[in-house]
């Protein structure tokens, strides 16, 4: 009589999850992916950002049954914004937790300490913002990059210059080149923007190609250099105090070209305005985009995001949203899952075979040019523009929020040391 109550006791709990058609646990039910991010130190307010994407992605999967009937489990360290605590955190990640995979990072620097441990421990690993061009270009068996590298960044940037500036004045313009000296900027220029302008040296001449140093409290003696060679359009590659800074003593010095563009880093972020304020109007970055305005799954993800957490997201959001979902393909492929060495090799090929549409855009790793696994993201970059204090994508037109402004009249700050309105090109707005 006993076992029978007991037996209808079991009965009894088993009905409501029969009910709502879910399968009963059973043993390995939970399938671990881990991320190092910084949530503590400088860097947490983009681990946060971060943290909001995957748990967003993490969450939606698990609600449409997780990976095959298992529950998807993201394990979350924190990097401190250290790549020697990132690499103790990934051996824990790997032996401790027992994780698939690895993804995100979010510095290349520390990208590149876990991406040896992943090498050592064949444990596949996908970038989503880290974007060192060398992380895919080192031959990795490993790794993934879904994101542009850093020398893809000035893509539509080039793709600007070449379709609207250079028609639109109908002459060679001269180019003044400004970066950081560091391997984020030193890439824009080796793997972006140094091969374009060989290729294309009738339309443009490059006057200028300076590095400089991050640390530097003015910048008005390299500036009045550059101004003396009467640039027609002026890049840079910085981080945020020196892009505030240089904006500010660019406008100073007079310089008031046809074309003030940044190239990802401190100009990409809202900060930059607030400290620029009139100086940095006009100016446009090239960078990674958000994402294809006009695609439907686009469009529905950002109002899930915006209902959700009350504010739109930006492009690591997009990023690290999307590697959560390229995992989760790849895993469905996965058929080892009592053996974590074996189940990491299948996912490893699974990732390899990855060709699919993301919130960010089309996803397919290959090797080319030198690189390995590396997503041909070029295309996924946009060009944007500070307008009234927003900064809009303006381009290409497909992804248009709003029209560019081209040519911008950068005349002279009130004050400043140049008052002529006179166009350093020898053009008139």
């Amino acid at each position: 009589m006993k076992g029978k109550v007991l037996i209808m006791a079991l009965l009894l709990m088993l009905i409501p999850s029969m009910a709502q058609g879910e399968e009963v646990p059973q043993g390995g039910e939970t399938v671990k992916i881990g991320t190092l991010i910084p949530l503590t130190g400088w860097g947490a307010p983009y681990g946060e950002r971060l943290q909001k994407a995957y748990s967003l992605a993490v969450e939606e999967i698990n609600a449409k049954g997780g990976i095959g009937g298992r529950r998807l489990e993201l394990v979350i360290k924190d990097s401190q914004g250290k790549p020697v605590r990132a690499v103790k955190e990934a051996r824990a990640l790997i032996d401790g937790d027992g994780v698939l995979a690895l993804v995100g990072g979010w510095s290349s620097d520390i990208a590149w300490a876990v991406a040896q441990v992943a090498q050592e421990k064949k444990v596949p690993y996908l970038l989503d913002h880290p974007s060192w061009d060398r992380l895919t270009r080192q031959g990795f068996q490993y790794l993934f990059r879904l994101q542009p590298t850093w020398g893809m960044y000035p893509r539509a940037l080039e793709d600007f210059l070449l379709e609207v500036v250079y028609p639109q004045e109908n002459r060679p313009l001269r180019v003044a080149y400004l970066y950081i000296d560091n391997p984020f900027a030193q890439s824009v220029w080796e793997y972006g923007l140094k091969p374009f302008f060989k290729s294309h040296r009738n339309q443009f001449e490059l006057v200028t190609v300076e590095p400089y140093q991050g640390v530097a409290l003015d910048f008005r003696l390299l500036l009045l250099k550059v101004k003396a060679t009467h640039p027609d359009v002026v890049i840079f590659t910085s981080f945020l105090r020196d892009a505030v800074l240089l904006a500010r003593e660019a406008r100073e010095v007079g310089i008031s070209p046809l074309l003030f563009s940044g190239v990802a880093g401190g100009h990409s972020v809202k900060e930059f305005i607030e400290g620029a304020r009139e100086a940095g109007e006009g100016y446009f970055t090239s960078a990674p985009w958000r994402g294809d305005p006009s695609s439907p799954q686009w469009k529905e993800w950002v109002q899930r995001w915006e209902e959700r957490y009350g504010e739109p997201p930006g492009e690591m959001e997009a990023e690290a949203y999307s590697a959560i979902y390229v995992l989760a393909q790849a895993l469905e492929e996965v058929k080892s899952w009592n053996d974590p060495e074996t189940a990491r090799q299948e996912l490893t090929r699974a990732l390899a075979q990855t060709d699919m549409e993301t919130v960010f855009g089309h996803v397919k790793f290959q090797d080319f040019n030198g690189y390995t696994h590396q997503n041909r993201a070029s295309q996924m970059t946009a060009l944007y523009q500070w307008q009234e204090g927003q900064l809009y994508q303006v381009w290409p037109p497909s992804v248009a929020e709003r029209p560019f402004i081209y040519p911008y009249n950068y005349l002279p700050l009130q004050g400043s040391m140049d008052q002529n309105p006179e166009k350093e090109g020898g053009q008139q707005p």
